[in-house]
């Protein structure tokens, strides 16, 4: 989904568990979590430990009371809170009933409310403190205390469009992944040094530039296959013009496996699992933003 419910409820002071999630049919509102603890201050607001929280998903379509009565008919017994991050065609306070259910329906002005208070109130920060830029030539020192990291994603999921997946209908996960600081030599018509960051994320991939989380979100994790033998020669080597005194010709400048150094680190990488029209699985990591089939 394009706005990280899960990660905002966390840092609201829900505890979130993401497994085990209800058996429903595919549709506009999916699974976000259950909670599992709850703040005072969120307590007063109808959350309970237990409660399943739903998302709406964002989109231009609105959601209306049928939509939710199709998804009250497969919805477990218990509390529910759906989050609609679209427009609602009723009124929230007056949702569809059904024996066993409590349902709770935030719209998009309740749930601005929410986190409006909870920024007035010194719980959530206006300005993102957890994120840390930095320039991935220079140090290796971001890296400090224990790891795994967590890397911030860049969420463009353009190849979902064009491959015909509703981000909407994922959730969000983290994948185990690992992370290289590689000094070694380029060797072309010259040779120099070069310090460069090389994500293993079902396969390797050259990063010119990221940022850190200083907190993982609650999510549950996913692996994809790490490099067995690492070979950074072509994730690093290069085609680029070179001049030789009669016009710039494009050279290959290869990367000398002789030598290297390579620094690993632990990290998380966001991203969304979901499930095509065949119900195969698919998972888009959200640094790289690639897609990934068949794992």
């Amino acid at each position: 989904m394009g706005l990280d419910v899960v990660a905002l409820l966390v840092k609201l002071g829900v505890s979130l568990d993401t497994g085990s999630p209800p058996i429903t049919s595919p549709g506009v509102i999916s699974w976000c979590g259950r909670i599992s603890e709850v703040s005072p201050e969120l307590l007063q607001l109808g959350l309970v430990a237990g409660m399943e929280i739903w998302s709406s998903g964002q989109g231009f379509a609105p959601l209306d009371r049928e939509a939710i009565e199709e998804w009250l008919f497969d919805a477990p017994r218990g509390n529910h809170l759906i989050i609609a991050e679209r427009e609602l065609t009723f009124d929230p306070a007056n949702p569809p009933i059904r024996e066993n259910r409590e349902l709770l329906v935030w719209s998009k002005d309740s749930f601005a409310a929410v986190i409006g208070h909870a920024v007035l109130d010194g719980r959530l920060t206006l300005f993102e403190e957890s994120v840390v830029e930095t320039e991935v030539e220079t140090e290796s020192s971001i890296f400090q205390g224990p790891g795994p990291f967590a890397l911030k994603p860049s969420n463009d999921f353009s190849i979902l469009e064009e491959e015909g997946l509703d981000v909407s209908l994922a959730k969000p996960v983290m994948i185990e992944s690992r992370i290289y600081l590689v000094k070694g030599s380029l060797v072309g018509p010259e040779k120099e040094e070069i310090k460069s960051w090389v994500l293993d994320c079902g396969g390797l991939h050259h990063l010119t530039d990221f940022e850190l989380l200083n907190r993982a979100p609650m999510l549950n994790r996913e692996k994809l296959p790490l490099a067995e033998e690492l070979d950074f020669t072509d994730v690093l080597s290069q085609r680029r013009p070179h001049s030789d005194g009669m016009g710039d010709l494009l050279r290959w400048w290869k990367f000398e496996q002789e030598g290297e150094i390579a620094e690993q680190y632990d990290v998380l990488v966001p991203a969304h699992k979901g499930l095509d029209a065949y119900g195969k699985v698919w998972l888009i990591d959200g640094v790289t933003n690639t897609l990934h089939r068949n794992f």
